[in-house]
């Protein structure tokens, strides 16, 4: 499933906008540079699969030819603008000789379909409801 239509993503107190290339913490803006940003979109975008250095890097550095230790600069700089690993948040684990991968639950909002979806649930529940009662009401 592709999650870059998405429009946004949370994660603890945390709220990515891919498209807009925003981070929010608890509705604050995130300095964040751009291959770091771009590293933290691929990787909430497949969040608990391992993603590739190879990946990652062609991602930040579209088209350059660079070392893993850009990666890793840019990670370890991602994880601090985090707070990756203080009181206990955890969002960016490395799987040696494979990757990284995104670790904190991700909460997607509902698309307009589903709120629809979901409206016409609860308008079902509240109409059985009240006929319920109703009902309830005329046999007293």
């Amino acid at each position: 499933m592709n999650h870059s239509i998405v429009e946004s993503v949370s994660f603890g107190p945390f709220c990515l906008f891919p498209r807009a290339r925003v981070l929010r913490k608890s509705g604050e803006p995130v300095a964040l540079g751009s291959r770091a940003l771009d590293i933290l979109i691929a990787l909430v975008e497949r969040a608990g699969e391992v993603v590739n250095q190879r990946e990652l890097i062609a991602r930040a550095w579209r088209g350059l030819v660079v070392e893993s230790g850009n990666l890793r600069v840019q990670m370890t700089y991602l994880r601090r603008c985090l707070g990756d690993g203080e009181h206990g948040a955890r969002y960016i684990a490395n799987v040696p000789g494979q990757g990284y991968s995104f670790v904190a639950p991700v909460r997607r909002p509902f698309s307009n379909q589903q709120h629809r979806r979901s409206a016409e649930i609860c308008s079902r529940k509240r109409r059985i409801i009240r006929e319920r009662e109703t009902a309830t009401t005329m046999i007293e």
